[in-house]
Order: C-alpha cells, then sequence, then structure tokens
C-alpha cells in the first residue's frame, strides 16, 4: 500500500484542525495556505472529508471546515479509507475469483493476516496522538 498526495494533504488537514481551538473554523484558502496544500486539490479533499463524515463544512461568510468529532473518535484508517477507499494489498484477498486457489493459498493467508494486523493498527491511532 502506498499512501497517496492526497491522503497526506487529508492528514496535514486534519492534525491541523485536531490542533486549533475547539470548534474553530477555517475556510478552504486558510487551510490551503496554513498546511502547504494546493489549493484547488484541496478543495476536492475537503469535499470527501466532509462526506465521509469527518470534517463539518458550512457555507457563506461564516463558512468554513471544522472536524466533526473529537480527535480522539478520528482514526488514521477513517481518513486514509476516506480518502484512498479500502486498503487494498493484492487482488486476491478482495476478489476471490481472481485466483483459483485463494482458498488454500498460503501466501493468500500470510497476506490476509498481515491485511488485518494492517488495519487494526491504523484503526488504533487517532487524530490525539498527532497532538
Amino acid at each position: 500500500m502506498k499512501i497517496t498526495r492526497a491522503t497526506d494533504y487529508a492528514l496535514r488537514v486534519m492534525v491541523f484542525l485536531a490542533k486549533a481551538e475547539k470548534g474553530k473554523v477555517f475556510m478552504r484558502s486558510e487551510l490551503s495556505k496554513y498546511c502547504e496544500v494546493p489549493d484547488s486539490f484541496l478543495g476536492k479533499i475537503l469535499q470527501v472529508l466532509a462526506k465521509k463524515g469527518l470534517l463539518v463544512s458550512g457555507k457563506g461568510k461564516k463558512g468554513g471546515f471544522k472536524l466533526e468529532k473529537k480527535p480522539d473518535e478520528i482514526t488514521l484508517y477513517d481518513i486514509i479509507s476516506a480518502v484512498d477507499g479500502e486498503v487494498f494489498i493484492n487482488e486476491c484477498l478482495d476478489n476471490p475469483k481472481f485466483c483459483s486457489k485463494a482458498d488454500s493459498c498460503s501466501i493468500n493467508n500470510i497476506l490476509n493476516n498481515i491485511k488485518i494486523k494492517f488495519v487494526n493498527d491504523l484503526k488504533s491511532y487517532t487524530l490525539k496522538d498527532f497532538l
């Protein structure tokens, strides 16, 4: 698995918001500046995070973005999967029809165990851990 640039930017923004004064709202342009993320790219990322329930998005003069939940309620897994989708190790794990030996393959079994441990590790870290 590779962390994409979009996820890297999402993590920057989410950590920044977690460190901010509770309930403070930031405009996209402010987040772009403070987190050093291209504004046009950031807009798409913020929309995804809001749609997945990680950010509150307000419109208008007093609009902007803030965390939807407390920092200790948002996991690293939540952010990564919101932006990049589910953790992907190999085709066999996600598509049993891809390989006829998937059920009896020792490689598949080990990789599946690795995936489970990795996902559980991602779920064990919250934004609070970055503060």
